[in-house]
């Protein structure tokens, strides 16, 4: 009965990241449209962003419903339920992040590009790399995959692996040194139990989602390029002097830097604090 359990809960965590392969693959298509035709790329661009979220909670809604007889609202999926505290701490993580980094020595240089080709970039760092992949990955990480190991296990294994497997999963396609692999799998564990504790404290992934996406936006969207090379696709280059691995991430780039990494960790445990403080209120609710 044991390995019947956990050879299902492996299935579906599988299905899921095939229906985020699947959905990413489809929006790809459907956007990539506006290369082959006389439509701007930025529609392109939002038009993958709202194909991919869009097909991705759809499939998702059919993997719950017909395979773990349930519905997405069990898995943190229901209705938005924002929070202050993320919402702020969405802006706060990347600009902090981005001004330690900006107060290191280094060069920023402002490319001349048309209208069209900022318009392009924008929408791609809104669209393609936040409300698509920030919000896809946390309904598949932190939606499915995390609330299906918790009714397998328990909290700490169900934070911990898909936190992992995010990790890991970035370094399909990527070709790297021992360092940069060590640094992205520190960092993508530090950030999916970031998301995770999130997750947990706001009852949804939606809160996440928004951290994820904000995050993208700013740090690898192209408006704001900040690492040891030059960047003449980005609006604006900041090229960093220094050249410790720790401190540029290596090849994967800034978001495995350490100073991305202590940002995770910080707000992980205001994630945490809160989370708990939450849990002890309402155990006193309960007594009272």
């Amino acid at each position: 009965m044991e390995n019947k359990i956990s050879t299902k809960e492996v299935m579906i965590s599988m299905l899921s990241i095939l229906v985020l392969v699947v959905s990413q693959t489809v929006a790809n298509l459907i956007g990539s449209i506006a290369y082959v035709t006389a439509i701007p790329d930025w529609i392109g661009n939002i038009a993958f962003g709202i194909v991919y979220v869009l097909l991705t909670y759809f499939l998702l809604k059919i993997l719950c419903i017909k395979l773990l007889k349930s519905f997405l609202e069990n898995y943190g999926m229901g209705k938005p339920k924002l929070k202050l505290v993320w919402l702020i701490s969405a802006v706060l993580l990347p600009a902090i992040v981005s001004v330690v980094l900006l107060c290191m020595p280094g060069e920023l240089i402002s490319n001349s590009v048309s209208l069209s080709q900022g318009m392009s970039i924008v929408t791609a760092a809104l669209f393609y790399y936040g409300i698509g992949a920030g919000v896809v990955e946390e309904m598949v990480f932190r939606g499915i995959i995390m609330h299906t190991l918790e009714s397998r296990w328990n909290k700490v294994v169900a934070i911990l692996i898909p936190s992992m497997a995010f990790g890991l999963l970035h370094l399909i396609g990527k070709e790297m040194n021992f360092i940069s692999i060590l640094l992205l799998f520190v960092a993508g564990i530090s950030v999916g139990i970031l998301f995770s504790l999130i997750t947990y404290e706001s009852g949804s992934v939606w809160c996440s989602a928004i951290i994820h996406g904000v995050w993208n936006c700013i740090m690898i969207g192209g408006i704001l390029n900040i690492g040891p090379t030059y960047d003449s696709e980005a609006i604006f280059s900041y090229i960093l002097k220094s050249k410790s691995i720790i401190i540029t991430g290596g090849d994967f780039g800034i978001e495995t830097s350490i100073v991305s990494v202590f940002g995770y960790i910080i707000f992980a445990l205001l994630a945490f604090y809160l989370w708990k403080r939450n849990q002890y209120t309402s155990q006193n609710k309960h007594y009272i």
